[in-house]
């Protein structure tokens, strides 16, 4: 018995900790967003206590507070949320899977503090090897947003995510595995057998939603961008697999015939989306499918720098045809998030998440684009079901929702692109109840 009362105190010593916050703070004199209300109360006091907020009150509550922070009258909203970016792909495509793993590691801690520091205090990962990396920022050990991390993508041979080179053989045909690969990039599936066992294994590693490539790309090396990827049983079998372990499977979809069989088959999330046809969008519609598209990334495309003329082709037919995308979002009340595909150097990476802000108010109002990064991101993580590893509320300031918070200079419903300049317009950065940035003391 005493053995095993001392195992436990040990092994307790190495077990990761649940953030207990810093105690009891009181932020006060703050214009709070509601994002579920879409409206801004006016002089707000706001409890927190561990890693959740307490209560918002019209008057200053009664302390004692381990710490008070005065917000100045600036304006305090819930933690950006990002619904599709890649923390692990840090250059360009497939130069990002040639790398050692020690040295993506590293990439990616600072790509994940970076991110953080800009506001994002939760991101849909949606394909790479970046389950280590949210051990790491849960235990403490690198600053970061909150990872939902979907794992390799999910893709048939010759698909989007087929990121071999052309001198590379398959796997199934006596080739040698790539970097890629092995690093977790991405899965050769190809029949509902080997799409079961490739959604299975990445629930089994952890992943919160199924990234499956359904349709062709720009970035990718041998897929036209009019290909439809993925029969209905294949899709219909993932779908399927995360539904049993109570989740769902989100799909890059650029085609309208691509996106429609994927919504037919149980698709919850199309990402992209940017050549869909109205009767894709009314099914999105009906079936209260999410649309995780981006805008900045139709402008930076031909600054990239490093696709080939053959990839820059089938990026000019994809922003040719999402001309009529924004309609049929309107037309149809689509649901939509704020999404970046955030990926790529560190240049590149950031100017897609900052400059996402600015090329979205081309088509929506600041509130909507607000609602985008909040409460409509929330609802989508929250599709995750028992796969959440954070329950409790995201994208909403209200009593019991988690503490992840930023007090933004200036007010974003007015100017929406304040949240573009993070460095000069975020003041506080708070997740998890624990303070990250705070600028309002200096």
């Amino acid at each position: 018995m005493r053995y095993a009362v001392i195992f436990c105190v040990l092994s307790s010593l190495f077990l990761p900790r649940a953030h207990a916050g810093e105690g009891q703070v009181l932020i006060t004199r703050v214009n709070v967003f509601n994002s579920l209300k879409a409206r801004m109360d006016k002089d707000v006091s706001v409890v927190i206590e561990g890693n959740r907020i307490a209560g918002v009150h019209d008057q200053r509550p009664e302390g004692p507070f381990d710490r008070v922070i005065d917000g100045g009258g600036h304006v305090l909203m819930p933690g950006l949320i990002d619904t599709h970016v890649h923390l692990a792909i840090t250059a360009g495509l497939p130069e990002s899977m040639d790398v050692p793993w020690d040295y993506l590691s590293h990439t990616m801690s600072k790509r994940s503090r970076d991110m953080l520091l800009r506001g994002f205090t939760s991101v849909r990962d949606l394909g790479g090897p970046v389950f280590g990396l949210k051990r790491a920022v849960d235990e403490g050990l690198v600053d970061g947003p909150r990872i939902f991390p979907s794992g390799a993508f999910i893709t048939q041979t010759s698909g989007h995510g087929d990121f071999r080179r052309s001198v590379d053989g398959h796997p199934e045909f006596g080739g040698a595995a790539t970097n890629g690969q092995r690093l977790g990039f991405y899965r050769l599936a190809d029949g509902v057998p080997q799409v079961l066992a490739s959604t299975r294994e990445n629930l089994g590693k952890g992943a919160t939603q199924i990234k499956i490539m359904g349709s062709g790309g720009v970035g990718s090396m041998f897929d036209p961008v009019d290909s439809i990827q993925y029969t209905l049983d294949e899709l219909r079998a993932i779908v399927q697999a995360a539904s049993d372990w109570d989740t769902y499977a989100a799909a890059h979809l650029h085609n309208a015939p691509a996106i429609r069989r994927a919504v037919e088959a149980g698709v919850m999330s199309v990402d992209h989306g940017f050549m869909m046809d109205e009767e894709g969008a009314r099914m999105m519609a009906e079936k209260g499918v999410f649309l995780s598209t981006q805008f900045a990334i139709l402008e930076i495309v031909f600054e990239m720098g490093f696709l080939t003329e053959w990839q820059l082709q089938k990026a000019r037919m994809v922003v040719e045809a999402s001309h009529d995308m924004v309609g049929y979002i309107k037309k149809f009340g689509i649901k939509t998030t704020f999404s970046s595909d955030s990926f790529g150097p560190e240049s590149l990476s950031a100017s897609l998440q900052t400059r996402e802000f600015e090329a979205r108010s081309k088509f929506f109002t600041p509130v909507e684009i607000l609602q985008h990064a909040t409460a409509n991101a929330a609802e989508l993580l929250e599709l995750s079901g028992n796969r959440n590893p954070y329950p409790g509320k995201l994208g909403v300031i209200e009593a019991g929702a988690m503490a992840d918070l930023i007090i933004v200079r200036g007010n974003p419903l007015e100017d929406i692109s304040l949240l573009g300049d993070p460095a000069a317009n975020l003041l506080l950065i708070m997740k998890d109840g624990k303070v990250y940035q705070d600028k309002l003391v200096e």
